[in-house]
């Protein structure tokens, strides 16, 4: 075979002319259609095929070639580089895109380490203070973009029922915890308490052991978790959380009548306080 043979009859030289016409396309389809800057990983989706030392040369071959004078590069702070043209997209415009692409990094690297190294969830409020220059409805606007980009997907959000919204990367955090996370972060512990019972009533269904509350993730003092429920119990709008004590263990549990009725959640109740009380 040739040297500049490839498999399939094509030369090497010609699949490397290839790539960098679709690249070029590419770019240049993205800068034209949507005003956006593309990201060079998709180099080596395209090039994915070619020899590693093909792969690394097709940048600096394409800078050097005046078919693709238009095709230039940029870098943001964090190291990440994009791709435009410009024969659509000025050079001023593509530095104001590329730091727009920069504070999607900076966000997702933040939501990232706080759900994996604190466990905790990230308040809106805080992406705000890492960016006092933008303005806030600038900031939720750029997080709808990352919504729709797949390097994002890891990224959601909960509302806590104070309205608040939060952020958290669901590799480190599962939808439910998050949901736990939201609801303690909101000062009222009695309503986290009323919301927690009547999800477990409803979803699962089940009482919920009053002990669930002194864990860290609701954050109520465990000198302040009985005055609560005592509130719980007597406030209007929580009419429907009822109390059982199980007659043998004196386990406190609560459960709402909205979705259980009193036998249902004592028939489980007594199920949950066997299972934790069984000899093994």
């Amino acid at each position: 075979m040739h040297k500049g043979q490839a498999t399939g009859g094509a030369t090497l030289t010609d699949q490397v002319a290839e790539v960098k016409s679709k690249l070029a396309h590419t770019v240049r389809s993205n800068a034209k259609r949507h005003s956006a800057l593309t990201p060079v990983h998709i180099t080596t989706v395209l090039a994915k095929h070619l020899p590693l030392h093909k792969q690394q040369s097709l940048l600096p071959e394409m800078a050097d070639d005046r078919h693709y004078s238009d095709i230039k590069t940029i870098t943001t702070p964090s190291g990440q580089l994009f791709l435009y043209s410009l024969a659509h997209i000025p050079p001023m415009e593509a530095v104001a895109k590329a730091h727009i692409e920069e504070v999607k990094h900076v966000i997702g690297e933040k939501v990232r380490r706080d759900s994996r190294v604190g466990i905790a969830l990230t308040p809106l409020s805080a992406l705000y203070a890492l960016w006092p220059g933008i303005k806030p409805v600038k900031i939720c606007s750029i997080l709808n973009e990352m919504q729709t980009r797949p390097c994002y997907r890891d990224l959601k959000t909960v509302s806590a029922c104070s309205g608040e919204l939060y952020l958290y990367c669901d590799i480190h955090i599962t939808e439910k915890y998050a949901a736990l996370l939201a609801r303690a972060a909101v000062n009222d512990a009695c309503t986290t308490i009323a919301d927690t019972v009547r999800e477990e009533s409803r979803i699962y269904p089940r009482p919920t052991k009053v002990s669930l509350f002194n864990s860290q993730v609701f954050g109520i003092p465990s000198g302040s978790l009985q005055p609560c429920i005592v509130r719980v119990l007597n406030r209007p709008e929580f009419t429907d959380i009822r109390k059982l004590v199980h007659p043998s263990t004196e386990a406190v549990y609560l459960y709402s009548n909205l979705h259980m009725n009193e036998e249902h959640a004592f028939s489980v109740m007594n199920w949950l306080e066997g299972c934790a009380n069984a000899p093994f």
